[in-house]
């Protein structure tokens, strides 16, 4: 296995700052085997700006419970939330710069029922992401407990990490003249609106 320099829980296209922080490390590794922990919204939660300000999408989960590893929690599909999420980045983001550039792979992970674990649609995602954006981010999911020096592997598991930058951070956002610049959107928002430089505004925010 690579040298892996810090552990991280799954997300759901994670946060501007869950990337950053990512990128700060270059190498990591995403925790299949911790257990889920319904206090930690941000496995099957994100967080969007769209034409009524923040916007949270939720994915529904089959019965999870407390004695299920992240790797077993299966997705419902309750209330067609697949078709409901496309529609809301649709929305949201069809008229930023990137949005065409980027859908087609974006729309087909959405459509691919074959995708029945939050895990591997949360690893769907990081990896078109990261393949998009090119960025210099190394990934395995971590199947079971490793080994490591904690003096060179962080944990930076916890539901309360803070993943605050660094040093002040701005990018451009479609809807930033009617509510503001929005900190800690998802990385779907800075991918959309800003494409490839993202990669700049992820470097400046590690100062």
């Amino acid at each position: 296995m690579q040298d892996i320099k810090a552990i991280f829980s799954s997300r759901y296209a994670g946060s501007v700052d869950y990337y950053a922080a990512m990128l700060r490390f270059g190498s990591v590794g995403i925790c299949a085997y911790e257990h889920y922990n319904k206090k930690d919204k941000h496995l099957n939660r994100m967080e969007i700006v769209g034409t009524n300000g923040i916007q949270l999408l939720s994915v529904p989960l089959s019965k999870p419970n407390s004695s299920m590893r992240v790797a077993e929690i299966m997705l419902s599909e309750h209330g067609n939330w697949r078709h409901i999420h496309w529609g809301a980045l649709f929305s949201a983001y069809g008229r930023t710069p990137f949005f065409d550039y980027f859908a087609d792979d974006l729309k087909h992970i959405y459509e691919d029922s074959g995708i029945d674990t939050m895990l591997a649609l949360n690893m769907a995602l990081h990896n078109a992401i990261i393949d998009f954006l090119a960025l210099p981010i190394e990934t395995v999911v971590l199947d079971e407990k490793v080994e490591h020096d904690g003096s060179k592997c962080a944990d930076m598991r916890d539901s309360k990490m803070d993943f605050t930058p660094l040093s002040d951070y701005r990018y451009y956002q479609i809807w930033q003249d009617r509510y503001g610049f929005q900190e800690g959107m998802s990385i779907l928002d800075l991918l959309f609106n800003e494409g490839r430089e993202a990669i700049f505004i992820l470097n400046k925010m590690l100062g």
